[in-house]
């Protein structure tokens, strides 16, 4: 087995069930996690924190392994990669080799394709659960001494919540997946406080609408399990955009931690870094190490997160996002606005499931021209359509079939870029410039 062999066997189930599935049906009715709830729990033997939201899941999971790593030896799984499939898997920071991944593939795949061939054709193993199970093996090779885990959409449904977690998050909810979760954020929320199971020994939680946190407080209370909510318990202050980054205070309990930088921008990573650095303190249950923060706050200097709101470059000036719905973009233009940028040349490349028409009327007041483009992924769904869908709405847009070809225009006119698009994109942006 190569590489691709091993990454293709992760969505070979999911491949072979897709064309038997009604693609428009909800994943209450197609998405079946109880078929790797054993596999993960026997494998679930380290302690572990699972993180759900509607975004900025990846960048806490980061922070807080960035911040245990300081005393511990740290698993991290998140999804999805920008450039590399082994970005998926770390241990202190280190990606997954090419070759302990294709080796724990090839540890489980007999149990997996065994199982698969078990079931209906319109049922599948989800590549979610593959990749827990095989990052479950590797970690135990690498005796991490704790895990975090990045959910996928949802956590009602997602294998990932199989995962055994004494600790889990749940970063801000909005209207996102309208069609694989709900079509509201009661719903979406609905979904996601699944990720409170009985087992935690707390759950920490973003700012939310009062809807999603009267939700999240009734799966607490039904679960007997304690929440720190942000705001309430823990909080970010004194935020501040620099060169660097972002600079901030930590506010949690009666303890504040003082000018943290982080090298990534906008307010919602500094509200991300103090969910992060509330449950790593609990986590470290006030031990001596916490008090000498030095070293933590190193870390989080340190952390390298690609596609996140990212300078590619300054002359041209290029910002590269992994946006794919509106609510996100009003990080976006707060950035812009920090930075005195009022016009730029748009790049949208997110697929036609997703909201690029939402992206595209929130960007519209920064934007003096917005071309469309599309991922070479064969998994997405890029077409013109978007286009004509946008000039329906009075927006005119340039169609591109490649992201080289987006930015070869874009550099011709001599405005700031930004592009924000699916992690496909963003993979293809980062090549050009690596």
């Amino acid at each position: 087995m190569n590489k691709k062999q091993a990454e293709d066997f992760i969505y070979k189930s999911y491949i072979k069930a897709q064309r038997y599935q009604d693609y428009n049906l909800k994943d209450s009715k197609k998405r079946r996690n109880d078929l790797t709830f054993d596999l993960i729990r026997k494998k679930s033997n380290t302690p572990s924190v699972v993180v759900t939201g509607s975004k900025g899941k990846g960048s806490v999971s980061k922070m807080i392994s960035q911040i245990l790593q300081t005393k511990y030896t740290v698993g991290l799984m998140t999804s999805p990669h920008i450039v590399d499939f082994c970005e998926r898997f770390q241990v202190n920071g280190g990606k997954i080799s090419t070759e302990d991944f294709i080796k724990h593939i090839c540890f489980i795949a007999k149990e997996i394709d065994d199982l698969d061939a078990l079931l209906p054709k319109h049922i599948c193993i989800s590549p979610m659960g593959i990749q827990t199970y095989m990052a479950l093996h590797y970690f135990e090779e690498k005796e991490t001494q704790f895990n975090i885990f990045e959910c996928g959409k949802g956590a009602k449904y997602d294998d990932v919540n199989n995962v055994k977690h004494e600790y889990a998050v749940i970063n801000t909810i909005f209207l996102e997946h309208t069609r694989e979760l709900g079509k509201n954020i009661e719903e979406i929320a609905e979904d996601k406080v699944h990720v409170i199971t009985g087992e935690q020994k707390c759950v920490y939680v973003a700012k939310q609408e009062k809807k999603v946190l009267d939700i999240i407080e009734k799966q607490a209370a039904r679960h007997q399990v304690s929440l720190k909510v942000y705001g309430k318990d823990f909080f970010a202050e004194n935020i501040k955009y620099t060169k660097e980054g972002m600079v901030f205070d930590v506010t949690i309990g009666e303890e504040k931690i003082e000018n943290i930088t982080i090298p990534l921008l906008g307010e919602h990573q500094a509200m991300n870094c103090a969910i992060a650095l509330t449950v790593c303190k609990d986590i470290f249950n006030n031990e001596i190490l916490w008090k000498n923060k030095s070293l933590i706050k190193e870390n989080l200097r340190n952390i390298n997160w690609p596609g996140r709101m990212e300078v590619l470059s300054q002359s041209p000036f290029m910002m590269l996002d992994a946006c794919i719905n509106s609510a996100s973009c009003e990080n976006v233009i707060r950035v812009l606005d920090y930075l005195n940028i009022e016009k730029t040349i748009l790049i949208v490349g997110i697929p036609d499931d997703k909201d690029y028409i939402g992206v595209v009327h929130s960007m519209k007041k920064k934007a003096i021209k917005t071309i469309l483009t599309k991922s070479q992924n064969p998994h997405y769904i890029f077409t013109k359509k978007q286009q004509e869908k946008l000039k329906e709405q009075g927006i005119e847009t340039t169609w591109t079939s490649s992201v080289k070809e987006a930015i070869a225009i874009a550099k011709n006119e001599n405005y700031p870029i930004v592009i924000l698009g699916t992690t496909s994109v963003v993979a293809e942006v980062k090549n050009e410039y690596m």
